[in-house]
C-alpha cells in the first residue's frame, strides 16, 4: 500500500470522497474552484489546499500526476 493509500484511510470517510473527488478533478486538469498554487523552484509542480492538507502534483501533458498527500508540515519535506 502506497503512503498516499495510507494516509486518506486514516481520514473520516467525508473527508476521505472529499479528497477523492478533488484528485480526481487533478487527474483530469479540471482545476476550477480549487485553490491551487504553482511550487516555486518547481517546473510543473502545483498544490491544492484543503483545509489542512496538501496535495502535491505534477502537470504531464493533459493529465495531472498525484505526487503526495499530506498535512501541511509534512508534504513539502518529501519533494
Amino acid at each position: 500500500m502506497d503512503s498516499i493509500t495510507k494516509f486518506l484511510l486514516k481520514l473520516s470517510l467525508s473527508e476521505r470522497q472529499i479528497l477523492l473527488q478533488i484528485i480526481q478533478q487533478i487527474i483530469a486538469l479540471q482545476l476550477d474552484g480549487l485553490d491551487v498554487k504553482k511550487l516555486t523552484g518547481k517546473e510543473n509542480y502545483f498544490r491544492v489546499r484543503k483545509w489542512k492538507i496538501r496535495i502535491i502534483f505534477k502537470k504531464e501533458g493533459n493529465i495531472g500526476n498525484i505526487i503526495d498527500v499530506h498535512y501541511r508540515g509534512g508534504v513539502y519535506k518529501k519533494l
